[in-house]
């Protein structure tokens, strides 16, 4: 169990896009959810501008009138509302533009996130993780930064049979995450620039 974290108190700004992050979602089994059926819950739920990127979970919408206006306070509700009107038990995390922004400019791995980004990642925790290199040396030739509630990793011999899995970064940050390739996370900074 991780330990609780006082919730993110950055400013969402009025109007502008967010990245709802979504943990868990359609990696098989009692895991999968449609994309339709999220974008659907947060538009009743009266969000708009609502859209998601690819079907793993990442949900861009334009919070409600009335919405929270803190980071925390958002995730809050929106894993309250959302896991109500989907029938389930959700684990998110919210990003603004601004956030995101941050975590691209971060990246502590340029040349390869350039040369082989689906193998660079970015863990989107629910509190703050250790700040600096993370030590994954007994796990294999992986690397991590982070800072924040983001880690940073580099799987330079791939992701699918490495040892470092989300229980183990979980373990080491003290936090659950959400972890995002660095494609997606460049298309997202897109579509919240849009």
């Amino acid at each position: 169990m991780t330990p609780a974290a006082a919730p993110d108190r950055t400013a969402v700004p009025d109007g502008e896009r967010v990245l709802v992050a979504l943990r868990a979602v359609n990696v098989g089994g009692a895991s999968t959810l449609p994309m339709a059926d999220l974008r659907a819950a947060a538009a009743e739920a009266g969000h708009t501008d609502v859209a998601t990127h690819l079907a793993s979970g990442n949900l861009l919408l334009r919070p409600a009138p009335g919405a929270p206006t803190r980071v925390g306070d958002l995730e809050a509700a929106l894993t309250a509302d959302l896991g109500d009107r989907l029938g389930r038990t959700l684990a998110l995390t919210v990003r603004t533009r601004r956030q995101v922004d941050e975590i691209v400019a971060a990246d502590p791995f340029p040349d390869a996130s350039a040369a082989d980004p689906a193998h660079v990642v970015v863990l989107l925790c629910d509190g703050p993780v250790p700040e600096g290199v993370l030590d994954l040396s007994a796990y294999g030739r992986e690397q991590a930064t982070g800072r924040g509630r983001d880690v940073h990793l580099h799987y330079p011999d791939g992701i699918g049979r490495s040892k470092v899995t989300a229980a183990v970064l979980d373990r080491l940050t003290g936090r659950r995450g959400t972890a995002r390739n660095w494609r997606t996370v460049l298309a997202v900074q897109a579509k919240l620039r849009d």
